[in-house]
């Protein structure tokens, strides 16, 4: 089949991207055979593309009896399918964070560009991707945090998760990925003595994004007010509630969830859902946790466990005031409460590859 040259303002739903669309720095965007539909025309025009290849519908072979079909539509891969494009594109976005922070780290500036395209791949991850596969990435041990590129990928990410929770639109949803890749990066600024204070970090990240052109306003804030606490007792000014940014309020939710639930070799989400219910009296913003609390508590419904006595179950039921003691049955069909049984708690969430060597 072959392909002409169309402009984005011209786009009509139903035509099929011929060749992948590229970023200003080479990072596709589109992949080839995509369908167009009134989103992807919104991200195209956002991203300032102003012309694409689709494919030529005069050469598209029909029949008689069998109308012309997308090719994106003919065939949809398998679940495992989707689950081992999503985590390669995650391996990807990872990969180029890193070397984008690499560069910060031995340069003190910022490449623009670059984590701009790093920040599309994620928003169009995650306009792209079922909603199994990301819950599966938010509740699973699956690569965890060990380096500030792996954490600001998952913040992002997980920011993400809570903006369209809150109906925030494309473009906010696009500049809040980018502040929630950007939340620490004064952390690679290299630290002078004056600056050993834990939270130096966020006067750095402001200092290092402040002269950068074209980045959003948002972005900067953000980066400066996500460890500012609702109740003034945050950093580096005490700002108070509203006065807080929402970006950063968010990645706030986002940055503890994920800095708590990954602090040894394997997830454990369940000590950090009852602390978070606590803080967001206080510390986080309750209008953001809630929403994601609940969400991350429907996620976990049936997720296997290990508990500290080795057995392994399932969660099959959350005590709405203990959500770190929820009710698991066991493998051989028992069924606990752990708020009832103080002397069992859970361990860690297991994947299915322990499962399989345990058996």
């Amino acid at each position: 089949m072959s392909t002409r040259m169309i402009a984005v303002k011209d786009l009509v739903s139903g035509m099929i991207i011929g060749e992948p669309v590229l970023s200003a720095s080479g990072k596709i965007l589109l992949g080839k055979d995509v369908v167009i539909t009134a989103r992807t025309i919104s991200l195209l025009l956002m991203w300032g593309v102003h012309t694409i290849l689709v494919v030529d519908e005069s050469t598209i072979p029909t029949s008689e009896n069998t109308p012309a079909q997308p090719a994106a539509i003919a065939g949809h891969g398998s679940v495992m399918e989707d689950f081992s494009t999503f985590f390669n594109e995650y391996d990807s976005v990872i990969t180029t964070a890193a070397q984008s922070f690499d560069f910060i780290r031995k340069n003190n500036r910022i490449p623009v560009q670059e984590l701009k395209d790093t920040s599309f791949s994620i928003f169009s991850t995650v306009l792209s991707t079922g909603p199994a596969i990301m819950d599966y990435l938010l509740v699973s041990d699956y690569n965890l945090a060990d380096k500030v590129a792996r954490h600001s990928v998952m913040v992002a990410f997980i920011s993400s998760i809570i903006g369209r929770k809150l109906k925030l639109t494309d473009q906010q949803l696009h500049v809040l990925i980018l502040a929630g890749l950007l939340h620490d990066v004064g952390k690679l600024v290299i630290a002078k003595e004056a600056d050993n204070h834990p939270n130096s970090h966020v006067i750095n990240g402001g200092k290092l994004l402040q002269h950068v052109p074209s980045l959003p306003q948002e972005v900067l804030m953000s980066v400066l007010q996500h460890h500012e606490c609702m109740d003034g007792s945050g950093c580096p000014l005490g700002s108070v509630g509203d006065k807080i940014h929402l970006y950063a309020r968010i990645i706030a939710v986002a940055d503890y969830f994920h800095q708590q639930a990954y602090t040894g070799e394997h997830a454990n989400p369940f000590p950090v859902l009852e602390s978070m219910s606590k803080e967001m009296f206080s510390k986080l913003d309750q209008g953001v946790c809630q929403p994601f609390i609940r969400h991350v508590r429907d996620c976990l419904i049936n997720s296997p466990v290990l508990l500290s006595d080795e057995r392994t179950g399932q969660v099959i039921f959350f005590n709405t005031n203990k959500l770190d003691q929820p009710i698991i049955k066991t493998d051989s069909g028992t069924i606990i409460d752990l708020a009832a049984t103080k002397h069992i708690s859970i361990k860690r969430l297991v994947n299915l590859e322990y499962l399989a060597n345990a058996n």
